[in-house]
């Protein structure tokens, strides 16, 4: 698998994120690659937060869960993904050119 292969950046992703089950599972790259949403991390606090304040929102809304919170979450995460897996394509197109 290349470097520039889109498995293998969806794995750097995937560990990043602590989607993979290591236990059962495991990766070679997973001895470089931290997952960031480890306990006490700056993901896992951050994502924290974004949680505590949906609540807060549902519960000024009384009610549940509300789509238009959850959707902004969402499309936030993805914008957040599409954008790390751009960065990682740039970072292999740079790291291999003269540019």
């Amino acid at each position: 698998m290349q470097k520039s292969d889109e498995e293998f950046k969806r794995r750097v992703f995937d560990l990043m994120n602590g989607s993979l089950n290591l236990e059962q599972y495991p990766v070679e790259e997973s001895k470089y690659v931290k997952n960031e949403f480890s306990l006490g991390g700056f993901c896992d606090e951050a994502y924290q937060r974004v949680y505590n304040a949906n609540r807060r929102l549902c519960e000024r809304l009384g009610v549940e869960e509300d789509k238009d919170v959850e959707s902004i979450i969402t499309d936030l995460l993805d914008i957040g993904e599409y954008l790390a897996l751009k960065m990682f394509d740039y970072g292999c197109f740079f790291s291999a050119s003269s540019v």
